[in-house]
C-alpha cells in the first residue's frame, strides 16, 4: 500500500515536471543572455533565483485559477457565441503585455545608446576647458617675467593636472560602478517581469491538471522546480562558452521581447 502511493505520488510529480519541462523550454531564447558569462557571478545567481521564484508564484496562480479562474471566465463569456477559450485569453494577455513591455525597453534602449556620446562629448569639452586654462596660466606667468616664478608657476599646473587626471580617474571609476549596478538592477527587474508574464500561458497547462488531480500542489511545485532548475543550468552552461555569451550579450532586451510577443500572439491567432 505504502509503496502504491509513493509510485503515485511520482507519477504526479513526472507528470508536472515534463509539463513544466515542454512548455517551458522556449525560456532558454530569452532567458539565456540574463545568464552569460559575461554577468557577474552574483548577477547570475540574483538571474537565476529570479527565474525560480516566479515559476513556484505561478504554482500558487495555477491553484487559484483552479478553483476560481474558470468560472470567472465562463462567466465572462457568457452568452457569447465565438467565446474564446481560457487558453487563447491568457495568451493574448500575456502577448499584448509583453508588446507594450517592449516599448519599454525599446525606449531605454535608444536612450542608452545615445548616452556614450554625450559622456564623450562632455570629457572633450572638459578637456578643452583644461588646455586653456593651462595655457592662460602659462602666459599669466610670461607675464610676470620672472623665471622662478614661472617654474613655480608651472609645477603648480602640473600638479593640478596630476590632481585632475587622478580625480577624473576615480569619477569614471566610480561612474562605471554605478552604472553597472544600475544596468544589473534593470536586468533584474525585466527579467521577472518577462518571466512572469511570459510563463501566463502555463495556467492554461496547470490548471485542468489540478483540477482533475493529475497531480497536487505539492507536486506542481516540486516538479516546477526540478524543471525549471533543469533550464536555468542549461542556460549557464550555455553562457560559459565565452563566443556564445559575447554573442548573446549584444543582443537587444528588447529584440528579444518583441520576438516572444510576436510568438505568443501568432500562437494565439491559430488557436480555436
Amino acid at each position: 500500500m505504502g509503496q502504491q502511493l509513493v509510485w503515485a505520488w511520482l507519477g504526479g510529480f513526472a507528470s508536472a515536471f515534463s509539463i513544466k519541462l515542454s512548455s517551458s523550454i522556449d525560456d532558454v531564447v530569452w532567458l539565456a543572455p540574463f545568464l552569460t558569462s559575461n554577468s557577474t557571478g552574483w548577477q547570475r545567481m540574483k538571474n537565476s533565483a529570479i527565474y525560480i521564484s516566479v515559476c513556484l508564484i505561478q504554482t500558487g496562480v495555477a491553484m487559484a485559477i483552479a478553483y476560481s479562474g474558470n468560472e470567472f471566465v465562463d462567466w465572462l463569456t457568457k452568452g457569447s457565441k465565438n467565446a474564446w477559450t481560457t487558453e487563447k485569453i491568457l495568451t493574448v494577455a500575456a502577448g499584448a503585455l509583453l508588446a507594450v513591455y517592449s516599448v519599454k525597453l525599446t525606449y531605454e534602449y535608444i536612450q542608452e545608446c545615445n548616452e556614450p556620446d554625450t559622456k564623450e562629448d562632455e570629457g572633450d569639452e572638459n578637456k578643452y576647458n583644461k588646455v586653456a586654462t593651462t595655457e592662460a596660466a602659462a602666459a599669466e606667468g610670461g607675464e610676470v617675467g620672472n623665471t622662478k616664478g614661472l617654474s613655480a608657476r608651472n609645477r603648480q599646473i602640473e600638479c593640478a593636472e596630476t590632481e585632475n587626471k587622478a580625480g577624473d580617474g576615480a569619477k569614471k571609476e566610480d561612474e562605471k560602478t554605478e552604472k553597472t549596478e544600475e544596468k544589473d538592477k534593470q536586468s533584474s527587474q525585466a527579467l521577472f517581469v518577462i518571466a512572469f508574464i511570459g510563463s501566463v500561458d502555463d495556467l492554461t497547462l496547470f490548471v485542468p491538471m489540478l483540477v482533475g488531480k493529475g497531480f497536487d500542489i505539492v507536486q506542481l511545485m516540486a516538479g516546477g522546480f526540478l524543471a525549471a532548475s533543469l533550464i536555468v543550468s542549461f542556460c549557464l552552461f550555455l553562457g560559459l562558452c565565452k563566443p556564445i555569451a559575447d554573442c548573446l550579450s549584444k543582443i537587444p532586451l528588447a529584440l528579444i521581447v518583441i520576438v516572444f510577443a510576436t510568438v505568443l500572439l501568432t500562437k494565439s491567432f491559430f488557436m480555436k
